[in-house]
């Protein structure tokens, strides 16, 4: 057999790649411009920076092409720390959420808006919308919000977006123990967790790490590890749940897997209990009424607008049935878990693009 020899980097892959830093450089001056006026420079942007990640994960020929991409995303990550999310009101109400569990009140049962909080109001940013709804999120996103709240009311910001800056770039990391040289510089250069990451600054960034890492462990047949690791995904939003059978219908041991993927959400529950807090505050009425950009959903709505109680139920069942089935199938581990995400994001009433990290 030949042994194998690393091809030549490509000589355009660092004019694309400088283009691809500089195109990212520009957001903070997006963010600057006045309300109603960031739409269209947003929306070029991510097309732009869309192109160059498909010229880049076809300029990448190596491994050792991806040193200058994480370089690169590096770089993008460090000019758009102090970019305003824009985008989003998800990182204010994060570290909100994370002061109150500091301040020892129960942010699952206290919303914004409640008296109890009117000291802390006066020393920490409050939440901007929903001030009138107690916090949805997990207990071990609770733990996150809390350490980046813990640097104060004036780094709080920095903080967060730190911690998920680094969370963006070790899915790259994640990924070149799973995938090809050129899936792992689409990742690393997509847009969506790019933006989504140092713009919107969204929890879902250490979704897709978890699930990443998952994925990795689990083609390595460390499955034990693979199975903490979606736990740690479900333990911070729920919804990679949904990846469960995929994973779990490939491991030796199914029942064993199963139980170490649910074991962190049971164990941040009951840490959570033991400090007095009472998930899952109010994502029951998050889950019956929420709703927002979801194009199936909004189709059948506008056609039964009286039935959304059947509708709901009605097509989460549809998407088990789907997933089961997308489950079921040989092939890819990867492709299942990801069809199986879909599936979930098709049928739920809410799809904001952050949701598409994972």
């Amino acid at each position: 057999m030949t042994p194998a020899v690393d091809l030549p980097p490509s000589r355009a892959l660092l004019p694309a790649l400088a283009l691809w830093v500089g195109l990212a450089a520009l957001l903070p001056l997006v963010a600057s411009l006045p309300p109603g006026h960031r739409v269209a420079p947003y929306l070029a942007l991510h097309l732009a920076l869309t192109a160059l990640a498909f010229a880049l994960s076809r300029l990448v020929r190596s491994a050792a092409d991806l040193r200058p991409l994480f370089a690169g995303a590096l770089l993008t990550r460090l000019v758009n720390l102090g970019t305003p999310a824009f985008t989003t009101t998800d990182p204010a109400r994060y570290l909100w959420d994370g002061a109150v569990a500091l301040a020892g009140r129960d942010p699952y049962a206290l919303p914004p808006l409640a008296a109890e909080l009117t000291a802390l109001r006066a020393r920490f940013p409050s939440a901007l919308d929903h001030l009138d709804v107690a916090t949805c999120y997990p207990p071990l996103a609770l733990a996150l919000f809390a350490l980046a709240a813990a640097a104060g009311p004036s780094l709080a910001m920095l903080a967060w977006k730190s911690l998920v800056a680094l969370g963006s770039l070790l899915t790259g990391a994640a990924a070149t123990r799973a995938a090809p040289v050129a899936t792992v510089a689409l990742l690393l250069a997509s847009p969506t967790l790019m933006l989504e990451s140092m713009v919107g600054a969204h929890l879902d960034a250490f979704i897709a790490l978890a699930l990443a890492a998952a994925l990795a462990l689990a083609l390595r047949h460390r499955w034990n590890a693979a199975a903490l690791s979606l736990g740690a995904a479900i333990a911070l939003k729920y919804v990679p749940a949904w990846a469960l059978l995929a994973f779990a219908l490939r491991a030796p041991r199914k029942a064993l897997f199963v139980a170490l993927a649910l074991a962190p959400l049971a164990l941040s529950f009951a840490v959570a209990h033991a400090l007095h807090l009472t998930p899952p505050g109010s994502l029951p009425n998050v889950a019956a009424n929420w709703n927002f950009a979801a194009p199936l959903w909004s189709a059948l709505y506008a056609r039964f607008p009286t039935d959304d109680d059947t509708l709901r139920p009605a097509l989460a069942l549809a998407g088990v049935l789907v997933t089961i089935a997308l489950s079921l199938r040989s092939g890819p581990l990867a492709r299942n878990v990801r069809d199986a995400l879909l599936v979930q994001l098709a049928v739920s009433p809410v799809a904001y693009p952050w949701y598409g990290m994972s």
